[in-house]
């Protein structure tokens, strides 16, 4: 009997020794880290609770120590919430997360430099501070680094760097493909000699599928008149030159149809709507007949600026 209610009274003693002990949250991002670092499973939940329980301040100076962490997977989630966290923030907080962004240049993966770079063509070029225009500058003449085309074509949007570019455009040993991305940067800061040179190489290419899908989005970039002229002038075509996205459809198609969706983000008050997934709204044959109508209508259409 006893040793019955000693039993008891050690439960009862141990109850509210638990109840009386202090609690101490485990921190929700850093368990988050070190969770990944086992399991390399991302969990899209825990990563939307930490984007809404912080600031953009306060999430990368608490990740900080991840931005170098030896495992690859941890330093990309590191820089993904910075960029999430940081688009959702306001002019202030997106330079903080753009600040970080770029410290990405630096990354010994070329992947993790890659999605760096891509990240930040979201990001507005006011976004950019004094001293982020310098990083970018400082890497312009490493021509031999990874994903370089991204590099040029970000420093062209934030209007930065072109004494630097101009001085790798005449380097003997840039590579080919290099020199048509320094010339598009070039181009979209308004170097007209670049741009004239860009558009002559455009028009000796077949009008095709090819041309549509990686050619002209590079016209669209610079943002210049005289290039999206060019594309405007494809619109007049009837000829059908380019593939059906759609699998099921083996005939050729008017590239009219997918240049649409190209001029569309780019023109103040476009006159045909786009969807989610990039295609034309409604009926493609009147949309591109609209399309033709307004622009033999405004010849001065305004270009938008403010995206990549």
């Amino acid at each position: 009997m006893t040793g019955k209610v000693f039993h008891i009274v050690s439960i009862c003693v141990l109850l509210l020794f638990v109840a009386w002990s202090p609690a101490y949250a485990v921190d929700e991002t850093i368990n988050y880290f070190e969770s990944l670092r086992m399991s390399n499973k991302s969990d899209y939940v825990i990563e939307q609770s930490i984007l809404k329980n912080h600031t953009i301040e306060q999430l990368t100076d608490k990740i900080s120590p991840y931005f170098a962490d030896t495992l690859v997977i941890i330093r990309q989630k590191a820089y993904y919430l910075t960029y999430k966290k940081g688009l959702q923030s306001a002019r202030s907080g997106r330079t903080v997360a753009v600040t970080h962004l770029l410290t990405a240049c630096n990354d010994a993966d070329g992947g993790v430099i890659g999605q760096g770079l891509r990240y930040l063509q979201d990001f507005s070029a006011e976004d950019f501070d004094d001293a982020c225009r310098v990083m970018v500058n400082s890497k312009i003449p490493r021509t031999k680094m990874p994903h370089y085309k991204e590099l040029a074509l970000l420093a062209g949007y934030i209007h930065t760097g072109m004494n630097d570019l101009q001085r790798a455009l005449v380097k003997p040993n840039l590579p080919g493909q290099h020199r048509w991305y320094v010339s598009l940067a070039l181009s979209r800061m308004g170097d007209a000699t670049q741009m004239a040179w860009c558009l002559e190489k455009v028009k000796k290419a077949p009008v095709n599928s090819d041309l549509v899908a990686y050619i002209l989005p590079d016209l669209v970039y610079t943002r210049q008149k005289e290039a999206i002229d060019y594309c405007v002038n494809l619109l007049s075509s009837d000829a059908k030159l380019c593939e059906s996205q759609n699998p099921d459809i083996s005939e050729k198609i008017n590239c009219a149809y997918l240049i649409i969706p190209l001029l569309a983000p780019v023109i103040a008050d476009f006159p045909v709507a786009i969807d989610a997934s990039g295609d034309i709204e409604g009926d493609y044959t009147q949309a591109l007949q609209k399309v033709r109508n307004w622009f033999s209508v405004n010849k001065e259409y305004t270009i938008l600026q403010t995206t990549f």
